[in-house]
């Protein structure tokens, strides 16, 4: 939408910030109401997402990477990707 930014966009005028935050408050509203129609409770699948995140992502292996986690799942079993080594239960679908 504008690229890249600088945190707390220092090069933004009023107006933009205003509209941006107009942006991000729909999305919210819009995240909001599909979660309660679709009975997810948010908060909680927040959290066991993060936990999830922790697992695939340890800090101290993956700081300064883009990699994605089924690569790290394959440096740590020594496996080619070559292989499918890293799918989640098997299927590579459900990796993504």
């Amino acid at each position: 939408w504008c690229g890249e930014v600088k945190e707390g966009l220092p090069d933004w005028t009023e107006q933009q910030r205003t509209a941006l935050s107009n942006e991000l408050s729909d999305i919210l509203i819009y995240l909001v109401r599909l979660a309660e129609k679709c009975h997810v409770d948010l908060p909680r699948a927040v959290l066991r997402k993060m936990e999830l995140n922790r697992k695939r992502y340890p800090a101290d292996r993956v700081r300064g990477s883009s990699k994605k986690y089924t690569e790290y799942a394959e440096e740590e079993d020594g496996v080619s990707p070559a292989t499918g080594a890293g799918t989640l239960n098997g299927s590579p679908s459900a990796a993504r």
